[in-house]
């Protein structure tokens, strides 16, 4: 079939035919559909497990090998016929169509990650709608102040914590000296000392113990806000206030049928649960839910509850019953993540692109120029880095590097142009030309880094606490920049071709 086309290829639209464009698209959507499937199968969660399947390192490295060798094979056939020596071609703009049909091969070839991620997360994302995994992840989330979740921050003692300060002021005081680096340790000791924080909590005017359940935090799920986790939090904390009874054991029969639907290990059951939990009013008086099991250790992380069950945390210890929360969490964070991450994002799509402009004009200017000054502009611009990066080091100045790459594809561009203008001189313009195709879509980066760090301190430069505002706003829109910057370098190569049409018919002497 693929030879039927190229025959029909070859006789209506050459171009296509020469760049085997459409074989090439055709195993790039294979490549996809087959990573989509791949990683479709690596999305697949275990709950009842710890680990869940990974084979994203091995499908990678797959990957990898297998386009490498896909390009190897496009290329030898590619550079079998030359359309710039065996027929020239006589649209102005045709160099251009045929960088951009390489692109395109190149963009899904290299690309073959993305279906990957897409059909992992697409599968993680199908085993609970947003609501469900929403409302699972709060019992979850919720339960952990009953098992062994940390406990919040108490309030700042504003009467210790001024005692205190001033008890640090002496000592910076006495701590005064010449010697710089005694005044900043003096000061540190001062910052370490400044607060002090109260040993009780005030929930609904009643004082409760730090070590409270009433002071116990959340597990946090991507898929629930921080406002929503608080009120959660909250909504627990009055059911221990209110001593609502009813609405704890009902939260901890839900928990425990997660458990049991997933087949996780625990030897708790809600009366149980409750009863070593639940000690109001103060709820300062409770066992700890050991969350994992020891048959799943594999550090030494259960020795140190064994220790903490034999001298105690805080006044509390462990109690003997244990549950899989630790499971539970990992398994539902997974979900979780799934249904907020986004399947792309900006900075993926641009490296994408651009590692595929990249392989694409490597490509490219092989194919307009000739192996041996593609092989010459190879090595000096491995000779240019190295003695500029020499230079930069043995100078200490961190943007000199940047201005001298910037200064040397100017030369660089203005020497083809010389030559291009003068019409003479073609072999050392061969290699101008691969250097220039290779960097011009650096000027714009540079140019806007070198300004950036420009601004960087501004009149305060000696400040290194300051950074100005057009830092900050250059900083914020990086992406931006990087974004005009392709879409520039794609112009720049619409009108390139056709110079670079007119520059192969100069005369090799």
């Amino acid at each position: 079939m693929f030879k039927d086309i190229q025959k029909k290829l070859l006789l209506k639209y050459p171009l296509l035919w020469n760049t085997k464009f459409v074989p090439m698209v055709a195993i790039g959507l294979l490549l996809h559909l087959i990573f989509f499937g791949l990683g479709y199968l690596d999305g697949t969660i275990d709950f009842s497990n710890r680990n869940n399947l990974d084979i994203e390192v091995t499908c990678i490295l797959f990957g990898v090998l297998l386009v490498i060798i896909i390009i190897i094979l496009w290329l030898v056939n590619y550079f079998k016929n030359n359309s710039l020596k065996s027929f020239y071609s006589k649209s102005k703009y045709s160099l251009f169509y045929e960088w951009l049909q390489i692109f395109v091969v190149s963009t899904l070839l290299i690309t073959f990650y993305l279906p990957f991620s897409v059909g992992k997360q697409l599968h993680q994302r199908s085993y609970y709608s947003l609501e469900e995994t929403t409302n699972r992840c709060k019992t979850i989330a919720t339960a952990d102040m009953f098992i062994d979740g940390s406990f919040g921050e108490t309030e700042i003692d504003s009467l210790a914590s001024r005692l205190i300060d001033s008890l640090g002021n002496k000592l910076v005081k006495n701590e005064i000296s010449e010697n710089y680096e005694t005044q900043e340790r003096a000061y540190e000791t001062q910052a370490t000392m400044a607060y002090a924080y109260k040993n009780h909590i005030i929930f609904n005017g009643k004082k409760y113990d730090q070590f409270s359940l009433v002071n116990r935090n959340t597990f946090e799920f991507t898929v629930i806000s921080r406002e929503l986790d608080s009120l959660n939090k909250i909504q627990v904390q009055n059911w221990l206030h209110q001593d609502n009874q009813a609405e704890v054991k009902k939260l901890m029969d839900n928990y425990l049928s997660l458990i049991r639907e997933h087949d996780l290990a625990t030897n708790l059951n809600m009366d149980k649960w409750f009863e070593i939990v639940y000690k109001a009013p103060e709820f300062d008086k409770f066992l700890y839910i050991q969350p994992y099991l020891k048959q799943y250790e594999t550090d030494e992380s259960y020795n140190n509850y064994e220790m903490a069950s034999k001298i105690g945390y805080d006044d509390r210890k462990y109690s003997k019953y244990f549950v899989q929360q630790d499971v539970l969490k990992d398994k539902y964070d997974t979900v979780s993540e799934a249904h907020t991450d986004p399947f792309f994002n900006i900075e993926m799509i641009l490296g994408f692109l651009y590692g595929a402009f990249g392989l694409s004009i490597l490509i490219f200017s092989f194919r307009v120029t000739s192996g041996k000054s593609w092989l010459i502009a190879v090595v000096t611009t491995g000779v240019i880095n190295i003695v500029y990066g020499i230079f930069t080091a043995i100078t200490g100045l961190g943007d000199i590097y940047a201005y001298l790459i910037l200064f040397t594809i100017l030369g660089i561009i203005f020497y083809f142009f010389l030559i291009y203008f003068n019409k003479k001189n073609l072999q050392l313009s061969r290699i101008a030309l691969n250097l220039f195709l290779w960097s011009f879509i650096g000027i714009i980066p540079l140019i806007y880094f070198i300004i950036q760090e420009h601004y960087l301190r501004g009149e305060n430069r000696y400040d290194y606490n300051y950074t100005s505002p057009e830092y900050e706003w250059m900083r914020e829109h990086i992406i931006h920049m990087f974004s005009l910057n392709f879409i520039f370098a794609i112009l720049t190569l619409f009108f390139l071709s056709k110079i670079i049409r007119n520059w192969k018919g100069i005369s090799e002497d």
